[in-house]
């Protein structure tokens, strides 16, 4: 998925002004797709020159800027009709995980760091899917079919995460207490 199809499909569901397209982003779509929020106005700016959106001014109070209210156009609608209908490119949703990375190139002489990452990332997991979970439980007009589904989806994998980074800081801990009982065959080798 593009930023630019993110952004017509949150336009479409409603005109929104930049820093509302912001939120839903924030809030609704980098839990499952990464989102580089310095692009969004840069963004915005393309779609409005290609004629796939338009903004209306809209006054708000004294001494603010006027806000700039974004809506799809005709053309912006056929452009994600057509995106729609395409299957998903794979290459794009490939999973990064920095720690994921780290863990790869992890030594023995850095071992208290990964557990304390992995705990951090851990207590993460676990507030995201408590959020989530009040998500599910909300008012069921915020929970249509597809949104239901992917907040499913996100909690199950927050979950796993949650598993399989604590059965791993576990088995690094055994490991580091084998190590310092002098059991070398039971910590983990460089």
């Amino acid at each position: 998925m593009s930023l630019r199809h993110a952004i017509l499909g949150i336009l479409e569901h409603e005109p929104q002004h930049g820093y509302a397209v912001k939120r839903v982003l924030e809030e609704q779509i980098s839990g499952f797709w990464p989102v580089n929020l310095a692009a969004i106005y840069p963004c915005l700016r393309r779609l409005e020159e290609e004629g796939l959106v338009t903004h209306r001014t809209e006054s708000t109070a004294t001494g603010r800027p006027d806000r700039k209210i974004f809506s799809v156009t005709e053309a912006g609608s056929q452009e994600l009709a057509h995106w729609r209908r395409l299957p998903p490119n794979w290459d794009e949703g490939k999973f990064r995980s920095p720690l994921m990375l780290k863990l790869l190139f992890a030594r023995r002489d850095n071992l208290e760091d990964v557990c304390e990452w992995a705990g951090k990332a851990i207590e993460d997991a676990r507030a995201a899917a408590d959020q989530i979970r009040a998500e599910l439980a909300g008012k069921p007009e915020d929970n249509t079919f597809f949104v239901r589904f992917l907040r499913e989806s996100g909690l199950a994998h927050l979950e796993l995460q949650a598993e399989m980074l604590t059965e791993m800081r576990d088995k690094i801990r055994a490991s580091l207490e084998a190590e310092a009982a002098g059991d070398a065959e039971n910590y983990p080798k460089d």
